[in-house]
């Protein structure tokens, strides 16, 4: 790979991540290995859309693509980042304060709400699935909110730095479900949740009347709000295997060494 290349994949990542809206997490508290430092990727001053590293505008006539695509109302992924540290000590199953080696695995859960209303391709179909009952992809119109989660195991955490860790939604999925209005990051080790969920919101959203942030918080603190929007309302509907880890994505090229590897399956 030719180094103009590299370094405009890595620049592109930071250039994505700096311009988008920033959660800031919770300190580190006793007996708590990892912290949250900050996520982002939802609202700010830009619109959250990044290119592919290998995006060029003569790439596409390389592999015999035509022009159609330049009609295309969406020209990138949408990319959602979360930074967090690793404390050098830990509490053993018996209690017991001990160094920090490296933590084997770590479970990362990431949530996001979309809102169709702000795609211009569902707009555009809404009017006729109402009158069809329905569309080809979208059975239920009324169903405007799209949920995406998933949760990534990462191996080999090394303690005393930052770590890195995203996920992307693609460029089709992007045209079709239109804008995040909230990301929440949750981190486990060993089925325990390493401090607060984190959460950051566009403006004061809601979903069928009901505030986001409201939902987001129960009488403990931040709860796992995508886990109990489908029972609150009808307008939010669950989609499944569009979310990806960053290295299954052409991101995966850019910077890899800063961010955390995904576990394998056997």
């Amino acid at each position: 790979m030719k180094k103009w290349m590299f370094f405009t994949m890595i620049a592109l990542c930071a250039t994505c991540a700096m311009a988008q809206k920033k959660s800031k997490g919770s300190a580190m508290k006793e007996g708590q290995v990892i912290a949250i430092e900050e996520i982002s990727g939802v609202g700010g001053d830009s619109d959250y859309t990044v290119a592919a590293p290998q995006a060029s505008p003569k790439f596409k006539k390389y592999i015999n693509h035509t022009s159609d695509y330049s009609d295309d109302s969406v020209k990138g992924w949408h990319y959602f980042e979360v930074a967090y540290e690793v404390g050098s000590t830990g509490i053993d199953k018996d209690g017991a304060k001990k160094p920090i080696l490296v933590i084997p695995e770590i479970e990362v859960t990431y949530a996001l709400l979309y809102d169709m209303s702000k795609s211009k391709l569902a707009s555009a179909v809404k009017g006729q699935a109402a009158k069809a009952k329905g569309a080809i992809g979208w059975e239920n119109p009324k169903e405007m909110y799209s949920l995406f989660t998933t949760t990534i195991t990462y191996t080999t955490i090394t303690p005393k730095r930052s770590h890195y860790a995203a996920v992307c939604l693609p460029p089709s999925a992007v045209a079709v479900y239109g804008e995040p209005i909230a990301f929440s990051v949750q981190i486990k080790v060993d089925g325990v949740q390493q401090g607060n969920i984190e959460t950051v919101f566009k403006g004061d959203a809601k979903v069928a009347g009901k505030s986001l942030k409201d939902i987001a918080y129960d009488k403990n603190g931040p709860c796992a709000w995508w886990e109990r929007i489908e029972n609150l309302t009808d307008a939010v509907v669950k989609r499944d295997g569009i979310l990806r880890d960053r290295s299954a994505t052409p991101f995966a090229l850019a910077g890899d060494m800063y961010y955390d590897q995904v576990k394998m399956d056997k």
